[in-house]
This record gives C-alpha cells, structure tokens and sequence, in this order.
C-alpha cells in the first residue's frame, strides 16, 4: 500500500471536496458503498490537513485559498479522486477541477 502527500491549493482542494460530496450522495442511494467509503477517506484527510492550518480563515472556516494543504492519502484514493473529478467534468464551467487534475497528476508520476 503507498501513500502519497500531494500540496494543493485549498481553492483546488475546494473543488476536489465538492465533486466527492456530490459522489458519496449519489452512490450511497445507489448502495455504492465502496465509493462512499474511498470518499469518507478522502473527506476525513481534507478535513486533518484544513484542521491543522492555524491562521485567519474564511466565512466557511476554510484557510486563505492559495494556502498550501498537504493531504496524504493512499495512491488508490488519488486514483478514486481523478475519477470522480472526471465524473463530474461535464458540470464543470470554471476549469478548477483541470487545474486539480494536474497537480494530482503531476505529483502521482514524480512519486
């Protein structure tokens, strides 16, 4: 099993979140259990790596959104996550989520 720690920006890890959310919702109606717990985990990781940031943060109690968070997840979960960043693409008008695909990307082949 690998672990991989990839910094992002908390505006990409935003969008990252949001399109796991949006996943768990659909798939735990549907009994896609598998799905939703590869999603609590990422959730759990976003949530330790924003509860560590000790600053000023927003009205959302996120930190500042260029703030660097490094998640640590294992390498099949960043799998999970380019996949459901792709599922949900086609709602996608702002192009963060191409932006979050390429630094997980990036860091996946350097590691």
């Amino acid at each position: 099993m690998q672990y991989v720690t990839i910094e992002m920006p908390v505006r990409l890890w935003q969008r990252v979140d949001g399109c796991v959310d949006n996943s768990m919702a659909v798939d735990v109606v549907d009994a896609v259990m598998e799905s939703v717990v590869a999603g609590s985990c990422v959730q759990d990781a976003g949530w330790r790596a924003s509860a560590a940031y000790s600053g000023e943060r927003d009205q959302f109690g996120w930190p500042p959104s260029e703030h660097l968070l490094p998640i640590t997840l294992r390498r099949s979960h960043w799998d999970w996550i380019l996949s459901q960043l792709d599922r949900w693409e086609p709602y996608e008008t702002d192009g963060v989520a191409e932006d979050a695909r390429g630094v997980i990307g990036e860091a996946l082949r350097e590691a």
